[in-house]
């Protein structure tokens, strides 16, 4: 009996004696045993399959089937609510997922985002993460919904990091019936690494969501202890196995993308008018050198960015981050990651590529000449190498400058490494140059404590000693626990010009702690009590900084949250400006104490309309505080959706120029005509800046990895009325050759 056929009887068993599950399966089905064991036999197949998101008989009768899942949340090891089954097969081009998930009403499907890389987290959607290289390190992520919509990512350090900006050639269609719905997914062997043997086993889980009943399950099982970091699955070392796979290669060498880019650009100012034509041609090139060494090469690049930046308002004395957005970079971009605290939002980071092709002043692009990126995996290796030299900037007094960096990296034990990382910053006719170098070290245990640090020194010209910076955490944590601890020492020399970096000359102690029960009052999932310290003194022990905040986070059953915490403030400030750009307030050196309460709650994202709110106020460097942020998304349909989102402060400190509001509102708007074609316009107002933006984008993804952009964009100022300082008109092209 094929497998379709028996998914199909046991759907019409089920509906009669109401969903009993594995147990009839594993008497009729000859994956039965591998199911319960968590590991599936797959076999190459001759027949074409046809993506068109029905499970033919026909293409399908030979695929390995799963039908195991057992949920995480809301009832933690019981079996999925409503039936779902995964179809494998593959042949020398690609694996097949053949995907059917059931459901007892399909009229309360949620699907409403269609576009490429979008969130999918509040839709009904399916996941599909292999390890590729069974290491229990590393794997490739992809989901997708009954829309077909896709979205994918590199895991690599059991989940520790998540490149979600790697893009992936695969396809995906999907479909909606009166029984729930189905999708079917191809992943080319060429998008994915992995090692060159005759026979493989790769690591494999699944994962599906259904939103109106806020359940996850897994056919692997990821259990409340796993996810305590909220990335339990991420984590490949909890994956099952997929084995089967003979004789596959990359079947592609070498992958072209020409790209071409016209229009122009106009910039107003002192009462001129500068018109720049814009006609750029420019070359991406992968070369598979072997199944695990990929080399990237990039000729006149277009380093434009056709996603805004998000307005930030800055009421601190630190740096804003801005994050990196240019593909080049982006992917793989993991392998060269030290520092301390979140990609999102670093303390530190030894090697920033933002610094590359971008003036750190205006954000203005530097010509980018050409680059060159190298990345090996073999066996416990794992190696980085990235050159890249840009031009001089007609805009900045910044010379031709060459930029590089070395990484290298081994795996030791079941999930740790050491590696070490050297960078290189020259400027060409000037002998002013920057080095870096680090050692880390990452150590993960099973009773999910783990201990990571580096070490790392700069070189600089003129700078002698004090440049060195060092940093080591832990952190242990379960459903119920979870503590972290660190220690950071920077010197005041220490000078990584091809990093970010928040401060010197400093010592950090950072501890945070958390008790999360599961009270079953108040409609109620979980509830986390926290507390957060942080403790920065200089050289000499003389406290420079302080925080400590205590929280409290509710998450409720349909995962809306609430929370309501308290941080109370020692600031030992130089003097530093605050404010507006053109008529700041200088708050003056000196020791300031003050706390912030802050309050915010979420709706359940999942629906039509969703929002938040936060609210904080309190006493701020001798003054006053008082902040607002509303948040709210509506979806219609699957094609239309507008995020709207309005940030209020208000600051009142007793000096000069020191009371000020500030009004930050934002608003996308999206629409959807199919997976491949979709139009963005993306508004932003900054009151505190005297900035009003928009841009409209226009993407269709003609061939798969290759895209056609039409990007419309002005700037205004609003220090009077509207006035405009620039406006663009940019078109670009991208075809994608396997050779």
């Amino acid at each position: 009996m094929s497998n379709i056929k028996i998914i199909h009887w046991l759907v019409l068993f089920g509906a009669v004696f109401h969903w009993s599950g594995p147990r009839i399966i594993a008497a009729k089905g000859k994956q039965g045993d591998n199911n319960l064991a968590h590991e599936i036999h797959v076999t190459a197949i001759e027949k074409t399959i046809t993506l068109d998101g029905v499970l033919s008989e026909n293409e399908w009768e030979d695929a390995a089937v799963i039908y195991t899942f057992t949920q995480k949340e809301p009832n933690e090891g019981a079996l999925v609510s409503e039936p779902t089954f995964v179809l494998i097969s593959y042949d020398q081009h690609n694996i097949y997922f053949g995907i059917r998930c059931f459901d007892s009403m399909p009229q309360l499907i949620v699907a409403n985002e269609m576009r490429r890389d979008y969130d999918l987290s509040e839709n009904d959607f399916f996941e599909i993460i292999i390890d590729t290289y069974h290491d229990q390190r590393n794997a490739f992520y992809f989901a997708t919904n009954s829309l077909g919509a896709r979205l994918d990512s590199e895991i690599k350090a059991d989940g520790a990091y998540i490149n979600r900006d790697w893009d992936g050639v695969w396809s995906s269609v999907a479909k909606k019936d009166d029984q729930g719905w189905t999708a079917e997914v191809a992943i080319p062997f060429k998008t994915l690494r992995f090692d060159n043997k005759d026979n493989l086993t790769w690591g494999i889980n699944f994962a599906r969501y259904i939103p109106r009943k806020h359940e996850s399950s897994y056919w692997a099982p990821i259990s409340r202890n796993d996810d305590f970091d909220d990335n339990g699955k991420f984590k490949p070392s909890k994956f099952g196995k997929l084995l089967g796979l003979q004789n596959i290669k990359q079947n592609s060498r070498i992958q072209l993308k020409p790209l071409a880019i016209g229009g122009f650009e106009r910039d107003y100012g002192a009462g001129n008018v500068n018109k720049t034509r814009l006609s750029e041609i420019g070359l991406d090139a992968k070369l598979h050198l072997t199944s695990n060494i990929t080399s990237d090469l990039t000729i006149n690049p277009d380093f434009a960015q056709v996603e805004s930046d998000a307005e930030q308002v800055n009421l601190s004395r630190f740096s804003l981050f801005f994050p990196e957005k240019r593909e080049f970079f982006m992917e793989s971009a993991d392998v060269f990651t030290i520092g301390e605290g979140s990609t999102e939002n670093p303390f530190s980071l030894l090697f920033f590529s933002r610094n590359i092709g971008l003036n750190p002043v205006d954000n203005t692009g530097i010509p980018i000449l050409g680059g060159a990126k190298i990345i090996s995996k073999e066996g416990p290796y794992e190696l980085g190498l990235i050159n890249v030299y840009t031009n001089k900037s007609d805009h900045s007094n910044i010379p031709e400058t060459n930029y590089a960096a070395f990484r290298i990296k081994r795996d030791i034990f079941a999930r740790s490494s050491i590696g070490f990382m050297a960078l290189s910053k020259d400027l060409r006719h000037d002998k002013h140059y920057n080095r870096t170098f680090a050692i880390d070290a990452d150590f993960a245990f099973d009773s999910n404590l783990s201990i990571s640090g580096y070490i790392a020194k700069t070189q600089t010209p003129g700078s002698v000693g004090k440049d060195y910076n060092s940093y080591v955490k832990t952190s242990w944590g379960s459903d119920k626990y979870y503590a972290f601890g660190s220690f950071t020492d920077i010197g005041s020399n220490f000078n990584p010009e091809m990093g970010f970096l928040q401060w010197r000359d400093i010592r950090k102690y950072n501890l945070f702690m958390s008790y999360s029960p599961r009270p079953k009052t108040l409609n109620t999932r979980q509830t986390h009590f926290q507390n957060n310290l942080e403790y920065i003194t200089d050289h000499k022990n003389t406290l420079q900084f302080r925080t400590i905040s205590p929280g409290i986070f509710n998450v409720f059953n349909d995962e809306s949250t609430f929370f309501i915490g308290l941080t109370n403030y020692y600031d030992n400030a130089p003097g530093f400006f605050l404010g507006r750009p053109e008529q700041p307030a200088f708050v003056e050196p000196g020791i300031y104490k003050y706390n912030v309460l802050g309050v915010s709650y979420a709706s359940d994202q999942s629906k039509n309309l969703s929002g938040s709110l936060r609210l904080g106020g309190g006493s701020f460097y001798d003054g006053s505080f008082k902040g607002m942020t509303l948040s709210s998304a509506w979806r219609p349909n699957n094609k239309f959706g507008i995020d709207v989102s309005w940030q209020w402060n208000k600051m009142d400190i007793p000096v000069a120029n020191g009371k000020f509001d500030g009004n930050l509102i934002r608003a996308k708007l999206k629409y959807s005509f199919t997976t491949r074609l979709f139009i963005n316009a993306d508004f932003q107002w900054n009151e505190l800046y005297n900035r009003f933006s928009n841009k409209l984008l226009l993407n269709y993804i003609h061939t798969p990895g290759s895209d056609f952009y039409l990007v419309y964009s002005d700037l205004w100022d609003t220090r009077a009325a509207l006035q405009t300082t620039n406006r663009a008109l940019i078109a670009k092209f991208t075809y994608l050759l396997n050779l």
